[in-house]
């Protein structure tokens, strides 16, 4: 009985810690995502710490004036997906509750309660990006039935590695980054034009980094399941996901920034390439074997 308790604790206290890590990130992540494109073409930018000061900003008046309406549902959206996907091992407490199809609704239903608006498009982009998560869930049925959840995927292929299906979800992860991307500033500036006040402002896009971060921690998920740690891993099995986390993360950042200096963004033509693949070779993978 003590030793399960110490194991929920344990299970507890790792998701609290994700879910911090996971909140100073996503600034990291949205100056990331803001800034270098503009500092790769030579361009001067903010420094980073003007981020983080304003995120530091925004939670102090969190605490203060709590939010309400939709940037409350907006943000109750994106800490549910920190919290709940497998980011260092899979022995988060909700990582079980961690399904593809579920958690990228919940990100993509938190993106259209961001603002009193939409970017213009943004109702018909999302079909894409609904329909791949479907694709993503079947496959996975297909190949892992029985699975718990991304954290049960992770676990199986630790000690079951599927070729095969890696590869497919790899390729419905770009899929998914090319057809929904992370949030511009531009973006989150059309969904906030109707709003005045400026501390809403600033507290929609503080919202929008960890809804950013909440997207690209599942797609980073669904690329490289492999890179997360198993809860039996012990200490050092901690701190290698830990590390794996840092360059998942990183890796989908550059994936992003690449696909916006391309201009290859919600390109339909790869989209459908990508999910081709990804069908293709799941369905090598099941019946290569």
């Amino acid at each position: 009985m003590g030793h399960e308790i110490g194991l929920i604790l344990m299970s507890v206290l790792e998701s609290l810690f994700q879910l911090g890590l996971l909140l100073v990130l996503a600034s990291v992540m949205g100056w990331c995502l803001d800034s270098l494109p503009f500092w790769l073409a030579g361009r001067s930018v903010g420094t980073v710490r003007f981020r983080l000061l304003q995120t530091a900003r925004f939670w102090r008046s969190l605490v203060q004036v709590p939010l309400g309406g939709r940037p409350a549902l907006a943000l109750t959206a994106g800490v549910l997906t920190l919290v709940c996907l497998p980011a260092v091992t899979t022995g988060s407490v909700l990582s079980s509750l961690a399904d593809p199809l579920v958690i990228g609704l919940v990100v993509l239903l938190g993106r259209g309660f961001l603002g009193p608006g939409l970017v213009p498009g943004e109702a018909a982009r999302l079909v894409p990006a609904v329909l791949l998560l479907c694709l993503t869930e079947a496959l996975i049925a297909l190949a892992a039935p029985g699975t718990d959840g991304l954290s049960g995927l992770c676990a199986m292929l630790h000690i079951e590695p599927e070729p095969g299906l890696e590869g497919a979800l790899a390729a419905c992860a770009l899929a998914l980054g090319i057809a929904c991307p992370p949030l511009r500033s531009d973006d989150v500036t059309q969904m906030l034009s109707g709003l005045r006040d400026r501390h809403e402002r600033e507290a929609a896009r503080s919202i929008a980094d960890v809804l950013n971060c909440g997207w690209l921690l599942l797609l980073g998920d669904l690329a490289l399941p492999v890179s997360v740690g198993l809860a039996q891993g012990g200490v050092q099995g901690w701190w290698l996901g830990l590390l794996a986390l840092g360059g998942r993360l990183a890796l989908t950042v550059a994936v992003a920034v690449g696909l916006r200096l391309m201009a290859q963004e919600r390109s339909a033509r790869l989209t459908a390439l990508f999910a081709g693949v990804a069908l293709l070779l799941a369905l090598a993978g099941r019946f290569g074997t």
